[in-house]
Order: structure tokens, then sequence, then C-alpha cells
């Protein structure tokens, strides 16, 4: 039993000592002159990964309308500032900045296995009902999950 807990101890510390930080900048124009989105729209990180969600401006905020069974869903505030948040469940995340998710200002996270992705694909059908333009950022980003 001791053994195991050791091992385990050493395990959990071995993959928070290798998490990653990645940054998804928020900006209303971006690369190629487009306008409302996230840079970069679709990011694969690992489980125990954080992303620094970083607006260009009190407008914009990131949070999930979509998330993977037992994942917590996130919202950062619209005030400007960084935000960072840890992935600790394996899938695919959709999110929305909530004042500009009209205009197609929405992202795609893969955390490890996309082991949600039928379901994704459910939530995002319904989503996009409620999305004027850029509808195809989504189903192309979805077409980046390996």
């Amino acid at each position: 039993m001791k053994k195991f807990v050791i091992l385990l101890c050493i395990n959990l510390s071995a993959s928070i000592a290798f998490a990653k930080e990645y940054t998804v900048d928020l900006v209303t124009v971006g690369d190629n002159n487009a306008s409302m989105v996230f840079e970069p729209g679709f990011i694969k990180i690992n489980k125990g990964d954080t992303i620094i969600f970083k607006p260009s401006d009190v407008t914009h905020n990131a949070e999930s309308f979509s998330v993977p069974p037992n994942a917590k869903p996130f919202k950062t505030p619209l005030n400007g500032k960084p935000t960072k948040v840890t992935f600790s469940e394996d899938g695919i995340y959709l999110y929305k900045c909530l004042p500009h998710a009209i205009m197609g200002m929405l992202g795609v996270v893969q955390v490890g296995e996309p082991v949600n992705m039928e379901e994704t694909k459910k939530n995002w059908e319904k989503f996009k009902a409620t999305v004027a333009i850029n509808k195809d950022r989504v189903d192309n980003y979805l077409k980046m999950v390996k």
C-alpha cells in the first residue's frame, strides 16, 4: 500500500510538472482582418494544461457552452483582464464570447482524446441557429480534431 501511495504521488506531481500554459487572444480584428475571433480558434492541449484567455478589451470574454462529461464549465469575466482556465478532463470544449457569439466569435479546445465528439456535434448544431455570421468557423475547427 505504501508503494502504491508513493507511485501515485510521483505520477500526480509529474503531470503537474509537465503541464503547459497557452494563450488564446480574444480580439475584435485578428489575422487576415477577421473580425471577432479567438486566436487561435482551435487549440489542442493535454489534460492538466492551462489556457490564458487574453481579451483585447472589456467587451470580450470566453465561456463554455459544451463540455465533456464530468468537466466543469468555465466563464471568464468581461473585465479586459487575462484569465487562466485549467482543463482537467479529456474531450472537446466549445466556447463563445457572450456579446459576440452571434457574430461567430467561437472557439474549440481539444483536451487529449475527443471522447465527446458526437455530443459536441449535436450541441453545435443546436447552437448554430443562434449565430448570424461566420458559422463555418466551428465546422472548420471541428474538422481539425484528431
